[in-house]
């Protein structure tokens, strides 16, 4: 991990305690994968292009976050990067929110949004780039592959969905995938900045066909006394707990 991602982590955590409630195993898994969105660079050029000052820049890229209970790594990322974030903010994304793209609570619905947002940015011939994070469970829904099929259908190589694949390894994710006519890139560690930042990079460059950044994440990552153990994944830290953590992350 370098500095910054653990200083995320921490803001993730302490953000999760503030709201009363959350899921720190998914944030935690996927973390890494939004972080290495907002501040990867590749060639002194930035891979996401957004302005913090500016939330609504209208030639930024767009995060969409599917995977909602991830929230609280968002909000960290944002708030790292100088978006001016509201005291009270939801358990929800919420569009209200700098930064937050699309106001959702239902599994698989951002990935629909974002079909839609790559289609506009494909009809208006624009210069801009829609980023989905995605869990992995999303695709037990039938409306999710509807989305592969389209966005392969319709060449869409504005779209990048990231699958945080924390619960299981499918090992036929890259065939299915593949087989409706998209381009996967496989993480070997999906928690390393420079090989995310890389996956990235390549899927910006993809031409003619959507992209899906397969990201084997373990939940609880970084903490190595709760990483992938199913007891922390929707757990509050204990007060110890977080002593404890500070110390690894400090």
């Amino acid at each position: 991990m370098n500095e910054r991602q653990k200083a995320l982590r921490l803001k993730a955590l302490e953000i999760i305690r503030s709201l009363g409630k959350g899921h720190s195993g998914r944030v935690l898994s996927a973390i890494d994968l939004i972080e290495g969105l907002y501040f990867g660079r590749e060639n002194g050029r930035n891979i996401f292009y957004y302005d913090a000052d500016k939330p609504q820049w209208t030639e930024r890229d767009l995060f969409v976050l599917s995977k909602w209970e991830a929230l609280p790594a968002l909000y960290a990322v944002l708030s790292y990067a100088g978006y001016k974030l509201p005291e009270n903010l939801s358990y929800f994304p919420d569009r209200k929110t700098p930064g937050i793209e699309v106001t959702l609570n239902k599994s698989a619905y951002g990935i629909c949004v974002a079909l839609g947002m790559a289609k506009a940015v494909q009809i208006g011939r624009l210069n801009r780039h829609v980023f989905c994070l995605a869990a992995d469970y999303e695709f037990d829904f039938g409306k999710a592959w509807e989305v592969v099929q389209v966005a392969a259908q319709e060449k869409l190589d504005r779209l990048c969905i990231i699958l945080d694949a924390n619960r299981f390894g499918d090992a036929r994710i890259q065939e299915k995938f593949e087989a409706f006519g998209w381009r996967v890139i496989k993480l070997r560690d999906a928690h390393d900045h420079d090989e995310i930042v890389y996956a990235y990079m390549r899927a910006r460059l993809t031409l003619r066909k959507p992209t899906l950044i397969w990201a084997s994440t373990k939940k609880s990552a970084g903490i190595p006394f709760a990483e992938r153990k199913p007891e922390y994944d929707d757990v509050l830290f204990s007060d110890t707990e977080m002593e404890e953590i500070k110390k690894i992350l400090i």
